[in-house]
């Protein structure tokens, strides 16, 4: 009776309508009693029992993973600190099993001509993650509310998909993809858009040294944001990229209750991802990411219900500059 749609969504509704600390104070007592914790030694172990439910199936795996979890060591107190940085640093470093992080660890290996036929979430038959991946296209492209044409950088596009949602609405877009397949699975899948091989950093950079044509209307990350390795450079570079009346969305990104204010999430899909392939599987808490959002010069807005799932962010700069009679007012 529990698990029935309509008593799920009652419970959403009852917690939505919770103030924001409790409603936090109940999200992460339920994640702590939905999982065990493993411990470093563990995980090698733990992580290929959950092979071997992948094996089986997609959601399988995910339902494997999402029962289990790392505690995080101690944390410095102030999250703008480099003491802070380094301790990220040292636990993305222990998780993954790499001395060090660099972009290069992004690549996903994939069978280009498989991907072009059925690419994720596709491949994995779920009609859970198709229809998750599917709600969150939907809701990130309502967020952007974009009249055709707009420019649109789009950080970190991976398989394409929202890429080829965009361009085909007529937007004029340009893909920021490190990963070299993706590069040209993306260029297949969606040959009106740009691609650009970069990280997302390197390129933002470039542009604010160089712009190489107007600031564009909008920024879209989907999933991505949580692999920049300085987000806070980032969130400052976008002021250049993006009009002084532009957007700035994130999508399905991990924004949440999280027991400390940013650094790799020890959730078991995120330490799959992170021992595995060495993705940098970074995780915000929710009052952290607005607090950041705001230093660098940006509100934020949730998009949709508290708590709705996947979440979608619209920023937009608290820089801009109105001119009224010829003069500059801040």
């Amino acid at each position: 009776m529990l698990s029935h749609p309509l008593v799920r969504r009652a419970g959403r509704v009852a917690l939505g309508a919770l103030p924001a600390p409790a409603r936090r104070w109940v999200r992460m007592r339920r994640r702590d009693a939905a999982t065990r914790v493993v411990t470093l030694d563990e995980l090698d172990g733990v992580l290929e029992e959950a092979a071997h439910c992948f094996s089986r199936s997609e959601d399988d795996g995910r339902a494997f993973l999402a029962g289990i979890r790392m505690a995080p060591p101690p944390w410095p107190p102030d999250p703008f600190t480099s003491a802070y940085r380094r301790w990220a640093w040292d636990l993305y470093a222990t998780v993954s099993g790499r001395g060090s992080y660099s972009v290069e660890h992004e690549a996903s290996p994939f069978d280009f001509d498989e991907a072009l036929r059925r690419p994720f979430p596709y491949a994995t038959g779920s009609a859970s993650v198709v229809g998750t991946d599917l709600v969150a296209r939907g809701r990130i492209v309502a967020a952007l509310g974009l009249t055709v044409p707009a420019r649109v950088v789009e950080f970190g596009p991976g398989w394409g998909n929202l890429t080829a949602d965009l361009s085909t609405m007529g937007h004029d877009v340009t893909a920021v993809e490190v990963d070299e397949g993706f590069c040209r699975l993306i260029a297949a899948r969606a040959p009106s858009a740009q691609v650009v091989r970069s990280g997302m950093l390197e390129f933002a950079s470039a542009f604010a040294v160089v712009p190489t044509d107007e600031p564009f209307d909008a920024a879209v990350f989907y999933e991505s944001f949580h692999h920049c390795a300085d987000h806070l450079q980032m969130l400052e570079l976008l002021h250049a990229l993006v009009r002084a009346d532009g957007v700035v969305v994130f999508g399905a990104e991990p924004v949440d209750a999280l027991a400390y204010p940013w650094g790799p999430r020890l959730d078991g899909l995120s330490l799959w991802s992170t021992r595995r392939y060495g993705w940098l599987e970074l995780g915000f808490d929710e009052r952290y990411f607005a607090d950041v959002l705001h230093r660098t010069g940006w509100s934020l807005e949730a998009v949709g219900a508290p708590g709705e799932s996947p979440p979608v962010f619209v920023a937009r700069s608290l820089r801009a500059e109105e001119t009224v009679g010829g003069m500059v007012l801040p």
